[in-house]
């Protein structure tokens, strides 16, 4: 049996009953999650202009354009909200490194609305969305994937798996699904720190959803895309690709849960999460006057994609070590605003970013499991401070909180929501298993109400 056959028979033959209790409860940490920061991503420029794109092209309105006010059809709500999950880099990180929520989450959403699903349906198409993601990561783990962002390589996998667990579809058109969604895959990384890069998610959502939605109507595709000799692996993947991994032990146990998620404490790029998580445990213990500050040296792995000096925009100071330890040291915490135009821009910041080095060393293994980052500030007399983080807050082995969880989810949320109403998402969603299709419809309904004032 083909690898992408044993694929598809895991996908097609997936229930709630055979779901574990560990992924059901990881799965509603991460819908929350992706809930709340799609809401506060809403209200972001890339996010208000291709909604705007959406509302001037049409389309059934069958779904909802979350915090917009109005519907469109699955693919473009999975596209819209897909961008909005995304364009904040505030969503929950995987290792092998990946953004599984974006891809996903959206599409389901748009068919649980459009399909009046329950929230076991959206538990189940949620866990094997992700499973298929993670398995397709591991099989590339010990890949450089050079150039491409991995969400545009594997989420339309994800999203086309999900897809079809929400439609009910069959192996044989699950297989096509797979074969349908291979051809939509792949992303450049020269996008980074631009509007573009959260399409690499609200499109492999979109693709991903349209090819379940064409194998269900009987559109065909290669029906072993993963082994073929011109297919998915061998095309997006160099040499290495270890097929089998794919549909090992898959589900044996849930890469939800074994080796979880990582919760996102600060809307960045994972790797600064250590530099602001030392840069702040420096400020917290020794309070640290900005402007006594003579030198900040900042010592990484080589990852020259988060080495920017004087980033130009908010979305490019997501992705610089230099900026995320700046602005850490200056304000003393990291938040939305952090980012945006005006504040990379701040005299302040110039002046810090001027007196800041990084030294990208090779010896540090640079995976989101092994990184470490070390902040180390000289002051104008003669002092020395140094912090080291091996394991940010939120990572798998070192979770939040419940209250961490829900203070980030309230605070995201409320960019678009009312208190009542992020009140019924979370009941909804921390009670989705047992949420028939009414209750999702009025949680829905609540998130794709344009906000008031």
């Amino acid at each position: 049996m083909s690898v992408t056959e044993q694929l598809a028979r895991h996908i097609s033959s997936a229930s709630f009953d055979a779901m574990p209790a560990e992924a059901v409860e990881a799965a509603k940490v991460v819908i929350l999650d992706g809930l709340a920061v799609t809401l506060a991503g809403s209200r972001e420029q890339a996010a208000q202009i291709v909604a705007e794109y959406a509302g001037e092209m049409g389309g059934n309105p069958q779904c909802s354009v979350f915090g917009h006010g109005f519907k469109t059809s699955p693919p473009m709500a999975a596209f819209v909200n897909g961008v909005a999950g995304h364009v904040l880099d505030y969503e929950v990180m995987w290792h092998p490194a990946t953004h599984a929520t974006s891809p996903t989450l959206p599409g389901i959403m748009a068919l649980a609305e459009s399909r009046s699903a329950t929230g076991q349906d959206i538990l189940t198409a949620l866990i094997t969305g992700f499973e298929v993601q993670g398995r397709i990561r591991v099989a590339s783990a010990d890949l450089s994937l050079e150039g491409f962002h991995p969400p545009g390589l594997v989420g339309v996998m994800g999203s086309a798996a999900a897809g079809s667990v929400m439609l009910g579809l069959d192996t044989q058109q699950t297989r096509m699904a797979l074969g349908i969604a291979a051809s939509r895959a792949g992303t450049v990384s020269a996008n980074t720190g631009t509007m573009t890069k959260s399409t690499h998610c609200g499109n492999a959502g979109r693709m991903g959803l349209e090819a379940a939605l064409l194998a269900a109507k009987g559109f065909t595709a290669n029906a072993n895309i993963f082994e073929h000799e011109t297919g998915y692996a061998a095309v997006l993947f160099e040499d290495g690709f270890d097929l089998e991994a794919v549909t090992r032990d898959f589900g044996n146990p849930y890469r939800l849960v074994d080796p979880g998620v990582a919760i996102k404490k600060h809307p960045s790029q994972y790797g600064t999460h250590r530099g602001i998580d030392a840069a702040l445990d420096l400020q917290q213990r020794y309070g640290i006057d900005p402007e006594r500050i003579a030198a900040v040296r900042i010592e990484t792995p080589v990852m020259r994609y988060v080495g920017r000096p004087y980033p130009e925009t908010g979305l490019d100071g997501k992705f610089s070590f230099q900026y995320t330890v700046a602005a850490s040291l200056l304000d003393r915490r990291i938040g939305i605003d952090t980012f945006t135009d005006e504040a990379v821009h701040r005299p302040q910041i110039k002046a810090l970013l001027d007196k800041t080095t990084v030294d990208m060393r090779p010896d540090i293994l640079a995976n989101f499991e092994e990184m470490w980052v070390a902040v180390r500030v000289e002051t104008t007399d003669g002092q020395t401070y140094v912090s080291r983080c091996n394991r940010p807050r939120g990572i798998w082995g070192n979770p939040l909180s419940r209250e961490e969880r829900l203070d980030k989810v309230r605070s995201c949320a409320s960019r678009v929501l009312s208190d009542p109403r992020i009140n019924l998402m979370i009941e909804t969603v921390e009670d989705m298993e047992n949420s028939d299709s009414n209750r999702i419809q009025a949680m829905i309904a609540a998130l794709g109400d344009a906000p008031s004032g």
